[in-house]
């Protein structure tokens, strides 16, 4: 199996996510100064980055699944499902970004998922405060209604 669900999550929203975590895997390790963290479960691992920040600009983070040659393959899928449906249920997916191929105009998106810190400090400041998929990409995200 192979999945992912990306995100946007401020460290608050990243901490009370590694919390719901922590009693559904068998550990959670740091890969890398990037907060990359492997998620081990037996022998299988799942993948989460969080959102990196950086000065007023907010990148999706991602949560990630592959299960081949995995012995835990069933537990670890459980696992992941367990973490989805967390994250859809406590985040905002009401999102639109601005297609510049297209004069900037609001598509609406429901594959990414907003943290309850993360969308109330896009309300805080929504002109200075930027959801973006990645450092090169064009897609700037808006809180849709």
């Amino acid at each position: 199996m192979e999945s992912e669900l990306q995100f946007f999550m401020t460290k608050k929203d990243q901490d009370v996510f590694l919390d719901f975590v922590k009693d559904l895997v068998d550990s959670i390790n740091p890969v890398d100064e990037n907060q990359t963290y492997l998620f081990t479960i037996d022998d299988c691992s799942l993948i989460f980055i969080p959102s990196p920040q950086e000065k007023n600009i907010l990148y999706a983070g991602k949560l990630n699944i592959k299960t081949e040659n995995c012995k835990q393959e069933e537990r670890t899928k459980k696992v992941y499902r367990k973490l989805r449906n967390w994250l859809k249920k406590h985040y905002w997916s009401r999102l639109a970004y601005l297609n510049v191929k297209k004069n900037n105009k609001l598509t609406p998106s429901r594959a990414y998922w907003v943290g309850s810190d993360a969308k109330s400090w896009k309300d805080e400041d929504p002109d200075n405060h930027i959801f973006k998929l990645s450092a090169t990409s064009w897609m700037v995200f808006e809180i849709g209604i």
